[in-house]
């Protein structure tokens, strides 16, 4: 009690302190800051005042210089389409005067009699007409153009610079030619022309029709001008524009009267202000842009002389400085009121300071009273959350096996799971380096990669293999953190355990089994892809073939094709005994032969085919049956893909009746070789670039009609995104190593997709799969991962041979124990077996799509289908029907009593983003 009582005192205290803290602050910040604020508001209004009006001015000089830059580009504009027009109308002139029968000279004078009494553009245009031998016939040059010392007009001038074009409009009539020429006339000055140059076509001559730039942009440079003397902006209208001209020369004063000259001149300066215009376009000229302060006549305080702050912008095209500004103690009374405002608000501020610093001291003696209560809350809070975390300790020590140890890995604690489970009691252990458990096995650099990684303040998660007392060894699943303080500081480091020796004792029997066939004791298919993938580039393979193997299976029986498979093997062992060529039994009669050499390789299995056709297998029956046995051979050597190839020449062996066939050029030029390279070579890519992925097909409740989960199925995305089905690829991938890849892969996409969802779905399994220990791990991996194994349905499609791989079944029983679902896949179809359904125990049969396809075509289809789904549901396993494409073929599942439905009639394959909701799981 006393304890509580003081926590309390030292909390209540401590709010005081801040509200003291707080007063004080307020105090400053709103009483004395202002009262030393208000010596200097007098010089920041003034400071704000002039920014403003600095910015305004600024913005309106922007805008007029804007305004010249869009006015004088309309100007140009305009110019050209009157030029345009006056060209339209001599070329209507000219179509008229084809109409006259006189000579082409007659009707050259009879266009320029037409135009003679025409107007121009202000005067300031003209035109030449130019015969084929490039002859002035007519230049229409305005008086007001002074001609050169060498008495040459305009016209002549225009002349000699378009020469060029007029000839080359001789041969593109009806084409209007632009050209902008400057020219030097008599009075001295560089006078711009825009010229539109056409061939008259009917007349054999050139039309020049010109406009002097120089009188358009005077007329620009008036309207300007003009506006700018009446324009007014700011407060009161007290600013206005001026301009400085070429030779520094004022020419406009919108204060000025007369403001500007009609024809531009310069104004009357009698003030003498030459030296501040030159200095002012200089400013503006090396600047382009820029504010300048400097004292000039104010006009509306009596014409005195005044401090001016003027902004000024040059416009390069004219020779123009254009500017405005404001006098600095024009507005006086303005800045006089804006400083007592300023005043005004310090002194407001001071008396809300005060006003606010006694609510404060109220507000915190009601604070430390709240927080005074509140604290003996948080307290009770406190010590329910401990009894809360007491029983989460006490479940953790249930079902783990709890360590902690200080910064140099030495034991502080350990909890009765772990004494348990090592056999050491806790006072061997403490003080103990946790290398103690160190398996031998077990590489230093996994420790290594644990201690950086615990130590960089993350966490490590892995498995290891352990010693505990008298040796004992022991698996563990941990994971490992650091425990920091509030800065990050590590203090000591925490290990929760799972002991799973259990689990990974039965793996490693399943993995030895995976590599052994259990009829021959041969090596698997399996382990012949991963010694392919792991040997030298030039072994050599041969893959081995009974002729009519499943003619003996059907006329003899199974126990007969196991005999005969043995004795088989037995040979083979016998012969190849002693050697380093390895033996393999791959499925149903296909038998293989590994040699790390090519030497004397194809000779050697010739002499075993010699040998073995010599013997005879006979039945141990009264008759002594002799059964004859034919074998066919493929080899393949140095190749990439050696099972593909070794299968290739298998294939052309049995097709030509050969014995024996070495896969050479020819049948790698073959199409069927050439179109298995294609697709290993296409879904090779189609993995690398992620083209490769898994579509969902949705399969429906009938009960319900709604979705309750999700087959998995495998799509090649082409090069346009066109998926391509599995039929097309599938049997040639499976016989490369690249087809475990495709399957991991499907098995990551379909666990990471439906890791949020609520609904089951199933991925396709071949038995070869199973007997893949890495693709066995790999489910169960990539299922805990993501949290789905107990949503997870595996169909497994089912083959001849299933009821011979006794590995295969221990793994479909080890996947249901962690809680996988089991659906047998095709059902009914191919080599259907009712007795080894009930060794899988499974969960779901799907009947095969060709039985549901002709169930309301053959009656005995019929009966077969409700067969199987009364002995399904005698068995307690569900009944999915697959290839439901119709309305009618709906009807007839559901009256039989399949329990699910699955076809194109609900839904063709979709991929991930347009699968539709699941409504359950089931």
């Amino acid at each position: 009690m006393r304890s509580k009582l003081r926590i309390t005192a030292i909390n209540l205290f401590a709010t005081i302190l801040t509200s003291i803290f707080l007063a004080v602050s307020i105090g400053y910040f709103l009483i004395l800051d202002p009262m030393a604020s208000m010596k200097g508001n007098a010089e920041q209004v003034q400071k704000n005042y002039i920014e403003q009006q600095k910015q305004l001015v600024k913005d309106n000089v922007d805008l007029v210089v804007e305004h010249i830059r869009s006015r004088r580009q309309l100007q140009m504009e305009h110019v050209r389409l009157e030029l345009e027009e006056k060209l339209a109308t001599v070329q209507r002139l000219e179509a008229s005067l084809e109409r006259l029968n006189v000579s082409r000279l007659e009707k050259q004078h009879s266009l320029v009699s037409s135009l003679f009494e025409a107007s121009w553009v202000h005067g300031a245009g003209g035109y030449l007409l130019v015969n084929r031998a490039d002859q002035i016939v007519y230049d229409d040059c305005p008086s007001e153009y002074p001609h050169t010392s060498g008495e040459e007009g305009k016209g002549e001038l225009l002349h000699q610079v378009l020469q060029p074009v007029i000839q080359a409009s001789f041969s593109q009539p009806d084409k209007i030619t632009w050209h902008e020429s400057t020219l030097v006339l008599s009075d001295g000055r560089n006078h711009r022309f825009l010229s539109g140059v056409t061939c008259l076509k009917r007349l054999d001559c050139v039309f020049v029709v010109t406009m002097d730039l120089e009188d358009a942009t005077k007329r620009v440079q008036r309207d300007v001008v003009e506006l700018l003397s009446v324009e007014r902006f700011g407060h009161d209208d007290y600013g206005y524009y001026f301009i400085v001209g070429p030779q520094d020369q004022l020419l406009l004063n919108a204060s000025h009267h007369p403001a500007y000259h009609e024809d531009l001149s310069p104004l009357a300066d009698v003030n003498d202000n030459k030296t501040l215009f030159r200095q002012l376009k200089n400013i503006s000229r090396h600047s382009g842009q820029s504010f300048y302060r400097y004292d000039y006549i104010n006009p509306n305080r009596d014409n005195c002389t005044e401090e001016k702050l003027s902004y000024l912008i040059f416009y390069p095209p004219w020779n123009w400085t254009i500017g405005a500004g404001f006098y600095l103690n024009e507005h006086k009374l303005e800045l006089e009121k804006s400083i007592a405002q300023a005043n005004q608000a310090s002194r407001d501020k001071i008396n809300r300071g005060l006003l606010l610093l006694i609510l404060n001291l109220l507000f915190g003696l009601s604070v430390a009273l709240y927080v005074n209560r509140h604290i003996h809350r948080l307290d009770r809070n406190r010590q329910a959350h401990m009894h809360e975390l007491e029983q989460y300790k006490k479940l953790l020590d249930l079902s783990c096996m709890v360590s902690k140890g200080d910064l140099t890995g030495h034991i502080t604690y350990t909890n009765e799971s772990f004494q348990r489970v090592t056999g050491y009691t806790a006072d061997e252990m403490l003080g103990k380096p946790h290398n103690l458990f160190r398996h031998p096995s077990t590489p230093k650099k996994v420790f290594k990669e644990l201690w950086d990684t615990i130590q960089a303040g993350m966490v490590w998660r892995g498995s290891s293999k352990n010693l505990g007392k008298n040796n004992k060894p022991f698996y563990t699943q941990q994971v490992i953190m650091p425990i920091t303080d509030d800065n990050g500081n590590i203090l000591e480091y925490i290990a929760a355990r799972y002991d799973i020796t259990e689990l990974l004792e039965k793996r490693e029997q399943l993995q030895l089994a995976f590599s052994t066939d259990t009829v021959t004791a041969l090596g698997s298919r399996f382990k012949l892809l991963r010694d392919i993938e792991r040997g030298p580039a030039d072994q050599c393979l041969a893959l081995i073939d009974m002729v009519s193997f499943h003619g003996v299976n059907k006329l003899y029986g199974t126990e007969t094709g196991d005999m005969i498979l043995k004795y088989i093997g037995e040979s083979l062992s016998l012969f190849y005994g002693g050697t380093k060529t390895t033996l393999y039994r791959l499925n149903a009669d296909i038998f293989a032969v590994l040699s790390p050499r090519v030497e004397n390789f194809s000779s050697t299995m010739d002499a075993f085919l010699d040998q073995f056709s010599q013997k005879k297998f006979c039945l141990e029956d009264t008759m002594n049956t002799e059964i004859p046995i034919t074998l066919t051979v493929g080899i393949a050597c140095r190749q990439e893909n050696l099972l593909t190839c070794a299968d290739s020449a298998l294939k052309e062996a049995k097709r030509q009746n050969l014995r024996l066939m070495i896969y050479n050029q020819d049948l790698a030029d073959s199409d069927e070789y050439k179109q298995k390279m294609y697709w290993i070579d296409t879904v090779q890519q189609a993995m690398t670039e992620g083209r490769l992925v898994a579509y969902y097909q949705p399969i429906i409740d009938l009960s319900t009609g709604q979705i309750c989960k999700f087959e998995t199925l495998m799509r090649l995305l082409d090069k346009d995104g066109t998926p391509v089905p599995p039929g097309l690829f599938l049997p040639v991938l499976k016989q490369t190593q690249f087809y475990a890849y495709m399957t991991h892969a499907m098995i990551e996409q379909a666990c990471a997709f439906f890791k949020d969802k609520v609904c089951h779905f199933s991925i396709n399994f071949t038995v070869d799969d199973l007997l893949r220990k890495e693709t066995v791990q790999l489910i169960v991996d990539t299922a805990l991962r993501y949290d789905v194994i107990d949503r997870l349905v595996l169909e497994v499609v089912e083959t001849e041979n299933i009821q011979n791989y006794d590995q295969a079944l221990e793994t479909i029983r080890y996947l249901k124990e962690l809680g996988c679902q089991i659906s047998i896949d095709d059902f009914g179809s191919g080599y259907s077996n009712f007795s080894y359904l009930t060794q899988v125990s499974a969960d779901v049969i799907k009947i095969d799509g060709s039985l549901v396809q002709a169930i309301n075509q053959d009656e005995r289809t019929r009966e077969l289908i409700s067969s199987i789904v009364q002995f399904a549901h005698r068995s307690d396993m569900k009944v999915v029907a697959e290839f439901i494409d119709s309305a009618e073929i709906l009807q007839s599942v559901k009256e039989i009593g399949c329990d699910m439905g699955q076809g194109y009639h609900f839904s063709p394959p979709v991929p991930a983003s347009e699968i539709p909701p699941c409504s359950r799981h089931t």
